[in-house]
């Protein structure tokens, strides 16, 4: 283990003892898997983001797992029927994304904690810095936008990760704009970042030369509405990343995706040439089980 965040990763360990006993042997499983590059990421965004505050690292840690136990449920469920539970965009809004206490104490922070304590999440973490951060630096690109912040992760990655770059972020959820807030506050990065509260515009003379919209389609009644208006925010020849989640049945992911293909041909049919495209899966299965995925593509406007 990385000696410089042994303390930090023995508090994670602490709080899952605590607050997730479920899941409590993930720890130990991905730092076998991942070694001091998971040490190393996770212990920053302990001592940073987290503050080395433990109360406030274990109600993360609450959080991550009454979700997880849902998710748990609902990918059974779904192994079943192979559907999600129908749930219309205006009622996710309503009852996931406009419901603060829930996106505060749990929907947030397990997403947080999801970039590092699910496989599939830091594999893609690890692509995404090999393959796409790597083909922005030095090429001249200096703005992007970030469409469905989320906890605002990804954009905190890619303002460490290019110094020369200024992002602007686009959600309609309070409680996302507040969390990506604090987030660059502590990471120091706010000097650098717009947030806007709506969907993605053109704010940006000429349009963005890239885009970041990580697991915000399967959200979405009809993705390709928001493909386009990304495609229309960016000026030509910029480079984007898009993913998606497959098989992955939240309580607000609507729209059902099952394979790359469905991904990527949607992707190309709103204006844009697939430059790259990986496929992360969160664990091992069995005959007749499914299993979330991530799906990854690097595009470029076209």
């Amino acid at each position: 283990m990385a000696d410089a965040h042994a303390v930090q990763i023995a508090q994670v360990k602490e709080a899952f003892a605590l607050k997730a006993r479920l899941f409590q042997g993930a720890v130990d499983d991905q730092l076998a898997t991942f070694g001091d590059a998971w040490v190393t990421a996770l212990g920053e965004e302990v001592s940073v983001y987290f503050n080395n505050d433990n109360v406030l690292l274990e109600n993360a840690v609450e959080g991550y797992g009454r979700f997880c136990i849902e998710a748990m449920r609902l990918q059974r469920r779904f192994d079943k029927t192979l559907r999600y539970d129908a749930i219309s965009y205006a009622e996710a809004l309503e009852t996931v994304y406009q419901n603060d206490a829930y996106m505060r104490t749990v929907y947030l922070p397990a997403l947080l904690l999801s970039h590092y304590m699910w496989p599939h999440h830091f594999r893609q973490l690890q692509w995404v810095r090999e393959n796409f951060f790597s083909r922005l630096s030095g090429n001249g690109f200096r703005t992007f936008c970030d469409v469905g912040i989320g906890t605002g992760f990804y954009s905190k990655e890619l303002l460490r990760a290019l110094p020369d770059m200024r992002g602007w972020g686009f959600d309609i959820s309070d409680s996302s704009i507040d969390h990506t807030g604090l987030m660059l506050q502590r990471w120091s990065l706010s000097d650098r970042y717009t947030l806007r509260k709506q969907e993605v515009s053109a704010e940006v003379e000429g349009g963005f030369d890239c885009c970041v919209s990580v697991e915000l389609l399967e959200h979405l009644e009809d993705p390709t509405v928001l493909l386009r208006s990304i495609r229309r925010a960016m000026r030509d020849g910029a480079l984007g990343l898009l993913t998606a989640a497959l098989d992955a049945p939240n309580r607000d992911h609507i729209y059902l995706y099952r394979k790359n293909d469905t991904v990527r041909h949607q992707i190309e049919a709103s204006g844009f040439e697939v430059l790259q495209e990986a496929n992360f899966a969160a664990y091992e299965v069995g005959e007749g089980e499914t299993v979330p995925q991530a799906a990854c593509f690097i595009v470029r406007t076209c």
